[in-house]
């Protein structure tokens, strides 16, 4: 089968497997693949914040130390291809027919298979036949039952963790971070972001039971990045502390390549300005705390200026609590309908305006985002996109914005 018709096949699975999960489909699926995942090294990467920006930072750092790095990572924002990169390379869209055609017809004698349980099945297939040296991997959803968690880790990076997909994880940081945690295994180092005491205390018991080297990051990497933003500072110094770790596992990774990775390293969709009058940025931010980034850096990178926001959102994020971030922050909310199961723009303006946010309602993101750059320079504000990544898909694949992860 042809690229399209693999994309038709994939998207008749379910996304996710409801109230069954578990690794079970995952180590089947890989079993009558000849178990690809148990012949490469991976770092894994979990956590709710940063996971992209972490798992692309990463990347750069073992390419610029001659490295051959398998990356996978989800979602995507124009083409399933982006999920699979060789050495930053997206896949071919013949290699992905090809290989999905293989692992669909394995995936054939699991019952309940899900999409991204496949996906990850691709990745798996697809690094091995490319003999990397090590992958990188990005968890899906949660870490402990993610199809991710069946890889053989010689490292482990938790991201900051926060509130998101409540109704899957748990609706406590400690059982959010119950979840993440689960990708920790014996005697394999693990790097964290700085944390929330709730999330940190369960982090350090899952650690102090399987004996790790641990690092805690505390404070930004003081260094000139591609990335927009503090939080990106952050992500830097723990893919710093990451790679020291990786070392007690026989890399070879100087110092001044981590760095020379870590600033080369550019992130789609994170903070990427379109448009220049008004300023008109794109953003992935779709749970309260990346909100809470985004607006923060809007507001550091233009002082005094108004914000004037499209929101679009999926309806398993938690609305009221995104608002709540957001109210006394912008000054106008264009909310939008998106296709799928997301809120259509009428509940999101209703549940705004109910708590004083000036907003207005459009039908598609075009028409948002027109209205929004006209609403800005009438403001002399900024503007901005977010709410998820088909938000920043739909605007990426209309106005056909670079996607490129480096500048290597």
């Amino acid at each position: 089968m042809n690229y399209s018709e693999a994309v038709k096949k994939l998207n008749n699975f379910v996304r996710i497997a409801g109230i069954k999960p578990g690794l079970q489909r995952i180590t089947s699926l890989l079993g009558y693949l000849r178990n690809p995942h148990s012949e490469i090294p991976a770092i894994h990467i979990a956590g709710t914040n940063g996971k992209g920006s972490v798992t692309l930072m990463t990347t750069n750092v073992l390419r610029e130390c001659d490295y051959r790095v398998g990356t996978y990572l989800s979602p995507h924002l124009v083409e399933y291809t982006e999920r699979f990169l060789l050495n930053g390379k997206e896949i071919s869209k013949t290699d992905f027919a090809r290989i999905f055609t293989l692992v669909e017809k394995a995936a054939r004698r699991v019952k309940g298979i899900t999409e991204f349980e496949i996906l990850t099945a691709m990745a798996f297939v697809y690094f091995r036949e490319q003999a990397v040296d090590v992958a990188v991997l990005e968890t899906g959803l949660g870490g402990r039952y993610d199809a991710t968690n069946v890889c053989r880790p010689v490292l482990v990076i938790i991201t900051p963790i926060s509130y998101d997909h409540e109704a899957v994880l748990g609706n406590t940081l400690a059982k959010i971070a119950g979840e993440k945690a689960g990708i920790i295994k014996k005697n394999i180092p693990v790097a964290s972001a700085a944390q929330e005491p709730e999330a940190m205390r369960v982090i350090l018991n899952q650690v102090e039971k399987y004996e790790n080297e641990f690092k805690v990051v505390t404070h930004p990497l003081k260094f000139k990045l591609q990335l927009s933003g503090r939080m990106q500072n952050y992500n830097a110094a723990l893919v710093l502390e990451a790679m020291r770790l990786l070392m007690t596992k026989n890399f070879y990774i100087p110092r001044r390549l981590i760095l020379n990775g870590i600033q080369k390293t550019i992130v789609p969709a994170r903070l990427q300005q379109w448009q220049d009058n008004p300023p008109f940025f794109v953003d992935v931010a779709h749970n309260p705390q990346s909100f809470q980034n985004l607006v923060t850096v809007l507001a550091q990178k233009h002082p005094f200026r108004p914000i004037v926001l499209v929101l679009g959102l999926m309806k398993r994020k938690n609305l009221p609590k995104i608002l709540e971030g957001l109210k006394d922050k912008i000054d106008l909310l264009i909310a939008v309908d998106l296709p799928d199961d997301s809120y259509s723009a009428a509940e999101i303006a209703q549940s705004a305006k109910a708590i004083g946010i000036n907003t207005q309602c459009q039908s598609n993101i075009f028409l948002a985002c027109e209205l929004a750059r006209k609403e800005a320079k009438n403001r002399r504000g900024i503007a901005a996109a977010a709410g998820s990544f088909c938000v920043a898909g739909a605007i990426f694949r209309k106005y056909k914005l670079p996607r490129n992860i480096s500048v290597l």
